[in-house]
């Protein structure tokens, strides 16, 4: 009997160190970045991190001021880019970044990226707040319907993100959950792998969270939710600096979210997917290269175009 437990003990730890080694090897799993909340409660990753995809395709980087991609050479003639995952953008190459395309397109400005995934709105408007100190000539803020529906506590409470409480007509910081077992999980890459793949975790989509997808159904989360969004959009306006934002909006925005806002006289630019090309992975919401070279385009061409041209 010791002799069966000893062996199958054996095995077992053979079995985890040849899983290991085969999970480095061949990359099965993204590595994940570790995140830290710094002194002005802004939630973002840890300095000086690299990483890889899935499949070892390329690889990401976190500098020096905990965000993804490089920072810009210099901050004269800024331009900050502000958003979720789909700036952040850990499942394309680094050229494929908002920054490095508009870079390509008007050479004459420099871009700040500030992103990190699941970011709500407040959390966005709190970054811009600090990043104002930077003094950029605009502030881009991409943004879709639910990091607005996910910034207030009272339509749904999320710990792990920033939201504005109506009651208290406050902004309440977001909190790390399990940073300690997701740092030894997320460096366990065979165990790592098992929990993204099997039954008992998550899918692996789930490494970079998709958009939310919100009803533009007549009885929708806009408009169950309107006294809600006013309130926040009526605390934002009043607490924080709006003249250099401008709100990137990603393609099928619901009409009346859209409208709340220009009530309030925020500046929308308004990106429309062109059917002809596919901007998303086959299996995934989250822009391609493609997405991001046409997204870039039109952020250029309709800023230019309107009477807050830079």
């Amino acid at each position: 009997m010791k002799l069966l437990i000893k062996n199958t003990l054996l095995f077992c730890i053979v079995g985890l160190l040849l899983g290991e080694a085969i999970s480095r090897l061949f990359s099965t799993t993204s590595d994940i970045p570790s995140r830290i909340i710094d002194q002005h409660n802004i939630q973002k990753y840890k300095p000086n991190q690299t990483g890889t995809w899935i499949g070892g395709t390329h690889s990401w980087l976190i500098n020096e001021e905990g965000w993804p991609g490089p920072l810009p050479k210099s901050k004269e003639k800024l331009i900050t880019i502000i958003g979720d995952s789909y700036v952040e953008n850990f499942m394309n190459p680094t050229a494929c970044r908002q920054s490095v395309v508009l870079k390509k397109m008007m050479p004459s400005y420099n871009y700040y990226e500030a992103s990190r995934s699941g970011i709500s709105f407040i959390e966005a408007m709190e970054i811009a707040s600090h990043l104002d100190s930077l003094r950029p000539i605009k502030q881009l803020i991409y943004v879709h319907d639910a990091d607005f529906l996910e910034s207030v506590v009272q339509i749904k409470k999320m710990t792990d993100i920033a939201q504005y409480d109506t009651e208290q007509d406050k902004v309440i910081p977001g909190v790390l959950k399990s940073p300690g077992l997701k740092k030894i999980l997320y460096n366990w890459k065979f165990m790592y792998y098992l929990y993204t793949n099997y039954s008992f975790g998550p899918t692996n989509k789930e490494i970079v969270p998709a958009p939310k997808k919100v009803s533009n159904a007549p009885t929708s989360k806009v408009l169950e939710h309107k006294t809600e969004l006013q309130q926040l959009i009526t605390f934002v306006t009043a607490n924080y600096n709006t003249d250099s934002i401008v709100l990137v909006y990603r393609p099928n925005a619901d009409p009346d979210l859209i409208q709340l806002l220009k009530d309030f006289n925020f500046k929308l630019l308004l990106l429309v997917d062109d059917k002809k090309k596919n901007w998303s992975f086959e299996h995934d919401a989250h822009w391609t290269c493609i997405g991001h070279e046409e997204a870039a385009k039109q952020v250029k061409n309709r800023l230019k175009k309107t009477t807050y041209d830079f």
